[in-house]
């Protein structure tokens, strides 16, 4: 399965591991990037989580969500109301998503996620370049896969380019 918007290279059985960023172009990009890629992580035994502003968890297979293996959840639910990242509570937030992920015969997580809202303005994209360190420790210390995507039809290419110098892989 080939991936629409960002990187048309990538097919699912492809896609980075560890900690990478990806850039695409609106909503339908995202969501197809996002299920080759959370598809990947199924296919692996990792609990898959999808998360943007708006998710539409009906418009995702039930019985997945039911059995635990996806996660469907909006950013702010994952990362506060305000969308200023906390750097060491949201480790926390994500060390006990993957400690139930474990106990449940997972083999880790993956997570697929529209940091767009996270980077709008100089507080936000400050908090976000600080949980991105934090993040690199977290991910290469732990069974996880992180995908931080950027819409390129909502952020100024200046403030995408700020975070994607934060990953070591840009897909």
């Amino acid at each position: 399965m080939r991936v629409s918007g960002g990187n048309s290279s990538w097919s699912e059985e492809k896609w980075p591991t560890g900690h990478f960023s990806w850039v695409f172009d609106g909503r339908g990009g995202f969501e197809g990037g996002a299920t080759s890629f959370l598809a990947a992580g199924a296919a692996r035994g990792e609990r898959v989580m999808f998360v943007c502003d708006d998710p539409k968890p009906e418009l995702w297979p039930q019985p997945l969500i039911e059995q635990g293996k996806l996660v469907v959840a909006s950013t702010s639910e994952i990362y506060g109301a305000a969308r200023i990242v906390a750097a060491k509570s949201q480790r926390e937030i994500f060390t006990s998503a993957l400690a139930d992920a474990l106990s449940e015969g997972h083999t880790g997580i993956r997570l697929a996620t529209d940091c767009t809202s996270l980077i709008e303005g100089r507080e936000r994209l400050e908090a976000w370049i600080k949980w991105e360190h934090e993040a690199d420790e977290f991910i290469s210390e732990n069974p996880v896969t992180g995908m931080c995507a950027f819409d390129a039809s909502r952020a100024d290419q200046r403030v995408i380019s700020q975070a994607l110098g934060t990953h070591s892989i840009t897909a």
